[in-house]
């Protein structure tokens, strides 16, 4: 696992017993608690109030993560074999990854808070990213029903606009 200072997506390929999963399964919802789990609690014990609306993505979307997991009995959704369904794997996972993952966050202060930072910046983005969506909803629909010439203030400066006051229709 790694968070390269490219500002990448990265990406996320994992393993069971060698065989690819590329759509993932119980083994990432394991990596993916774990990562976002240790995040949070160590931004509780820096001061930071915004690492508790961190999630998985902001952690992953950013990295580049190999995940290869050895079970006895692995099982697999269809015959494809592209999605693990083992509920232990997320458990084992989870257990090993977590503690390994604190120690580290704890033993490397200046690169842990580098790392933070960078998170919660990408939670920032995504945060804004979902209110602008929501905004050009809701703006989207008040246009259709301007009457006639009217129509919504396209800049978002204040010298570029004027304020018309009509009356009737």
């Amino acid at each position: 696992m790694a968070w390269p200072d490219s500002a990448g997506e990265g990406f996320l390929h994992s393993y069971c017993n060698t065989i690819p999963t590329p759509e993932g399964g119980t083994h990432e919802q394991g990596l993916r608690s774990a990562l976002t789990r240790s995040l949070k609690a160590y931004g509780e014990l820096a001061k930071n109030s915004k690492a508790q609306n961190i999630m998985a993505d902001d952690i992953v979307g950013g990295a580049g993560i190999l995940l290869s997991l050895f079970l006895r009995d692995p099982q697999f959704q269809g015959q494809t074999k592209e999605r693990l369904t083992s509920n232990e794997a997320a458990r084992a996972v989870d257990a090993v990854l977590k503690d390994h993952f604190d120690h580290w966050l704890a033993e490397n202060a200046t690169a842990s808070r580098v790392l933070l930072e960078r998170i919660v910046e990408r939670m920032e983005e995504r945060l804004r990213k979902k209110t602008d969506k929501e905004m050009e909803r809701k703006t989207g629909g008040r246009r259709l029903l301007l009457p006639g010439k009217l129509a919504d203030c396209s800049s978002s400066s204040s010298p570029a606009t004027e304020l018309f006051i009509v009356e009737g229709e």
